[in-house]
C-alpha cells in the first residue's frame, strides 16, 4: 500500500461537542448579565395606583384642569362677629357661618389650592377651604353637598397632591377605612417587548393609616377621581389615583409612629416580577440541560469506538 493509499482514520473523538465549548459558557454569562441591566435600566421610573376608601381626604391642586360641579351646594362662610343668641347646632353652625341656599356651584380650583374633605355623620360630603382658594372658594369657609346631592352624584376629577386620610387620633372622624396600592414600572427589556408597566409591589392600606405619594422633597402629583360609595353599608369617599411616572414613593404614617414608613421596590421584587427575565431564565436552564445531557453522551461515544 503506498503512502498515498494511508489514510488516518478520521478521530470523532477530538471532536467536542457543540454544546461544550468553554465559549458557550462565556456566552452564557454574557448574556445573563446584559439582561440584568436591561432588566434595571429604567426601573428607578415607577408610578403608583392607590384606591382608597375614607372618611376623608386633603388635595393641593396642581394645573388649571380642576373644575368641580357641586349639585344642591350650601356654602358656609364666617361671620365677622359671632351671634351668641343662636345655639342652632349642625354642620355650620348659624351662630359662627353665614349659610347661603343651597345650590349647583362651579368652582374652579386655583392651582396650589389646597381644600379638606369629610364625609359627615349624615353621610354629607363638606370641602373645607384651608389655603389658596379664591376666589372659588373664600380661605376658611365650608361648602356642604347635602346626603341626598352627594349619594348619587358625579365624579370629581383632581389633577394634584393627595392625602389618603386624616392623621388618626381621639375622636377622629376623617380617617382612612381601607385601601389598595400597586407600584408599577417598566425596564429596558420589558418595554421592548411590549411597553406596558409591570405590578413590582403591591399592598393594603390598614384602617387609621394616612398615606401620601412623594417624588424628591415634595409631594408627588396624582390624577384620579373622587366618587361616593354607593353601598350603604360601606360609606366613605372612592378614591382612585395614578401618580406620576418618577423617582416616586409612598409614605404611610400610622398613630404613634415617629415620622413615616417608606415603601418602594427594591432589586428583589425587580427579579421576581420580571416576566422578560424569568422567561429567560427559563430558557438558559432548559439549554444547560441540554448541554449537560450532551457532555454526558459524548465519553460513552468514545468507548463504543474504543471497543471496535
Amino acid at each position: 500500500m503506498t503512502r498515498r493509499q494511508i489514510r488516518r482514520p478520521f478521530n470523532l473523538s477530538r471532536r467536542k461537542a457543540p454544546f461544550t465549548s468553554p465559549w458557550l459558557t462565556v456566552l452564557t454569562i454574557v448574556v445573563i448579565v446584559l439582561l440584568l441591566a436591561a432588566t434595571f435600566i429604567g426601573t428607578a421610573t415607577r408610578t403608583y395606583l392607590v384606591e382608597a376608601r375614607t372618611l376623608g381626604a386633603t388635595v393641593t391642586f396642581k394645573g388649571d384642569t380642576n373644575a368641580w360641579q357641586l349639585n344642591g351646594a350650601m356654602l358656609c362662610t364666617e361671620r365677622s362677629a359671632p351671634v351668641l343668641q343662636d345655639t342652632t347646632s349642625g354642620i355650620c353652625p348659624p351662630a359662627i357661618f353665614e349659610i347661603s341656599t343651597p345650590e349647583t356651584r362651579v368652582l374652579d380650583w386655583p392651582p396650589d389650592s389646597r381644600v379638606a374633605l369629610r364625609l359627615q355623620p349624615d353621610d354629607s360630603l363638606m370641602i373645607e377651604a384651608l389655603s389658596g382658594t379664591a376666589p372659588a372658594m373664600p380661605v376658611g369657609a365650608l361648602l356642604v353637598v347635602p346626603k341626598t346631592q352627594w349619594q348619587r352624584h358625579g365624579a370629581l376629577v383632581v389633577n394634584g397632591a393627595i392625602q389618603f386620610g386624616g392623621d388618626m387620633g381621639s375622636g377622629a372622624q376623617d380617617f382612612l377605612e381601607a385601601g389598595t396600592w400597586d407600584a408599577r414600572q417598566t425596564s429596558l427589556a420589558a418595554a421592548y417587548f411590549r411597553p406596558t408597566l409591570e405590578v413590582v409591589k403591591s399592598g393594603k392600606l390598614t384602617r387609621g393609616a394616612s398615606a401620601e405619594v412623594w417624588r424628591a422633597n415634595a409631594p408627588a402629583t396624582m390624577f384620579g377621581h373622587i366618587t361616593p360609595s354607593f353601598e350603604g353599608s360601606a360609606p366613605g369617599l372612592i378614591m382612585s389615583f395614578l401618580s406620576e411616572a418618577g423617582r416616586v414613593e409612598m409614605r404611610v404614617r400610622y398613630f404613634g409612629l415617629d415620622g413615616y414608613a417608606v415603601i418602594r421596590p427594591d432589586l428583589l421584587d425587580t427579579i421576581l416580577t420580571s416576566p422578560i427575565l424569568l422567561a429567560a431564565i427559563a430558557v438558559l436552564t432548559v439549554f444547560a440541560a441540554v448541554k449537560d445531557l450532551l457532555s454526558l453522551a459524548q465519553p460513552q461515544k468514545k468507548e463504543n469506538r474504543g471497543e471496535r
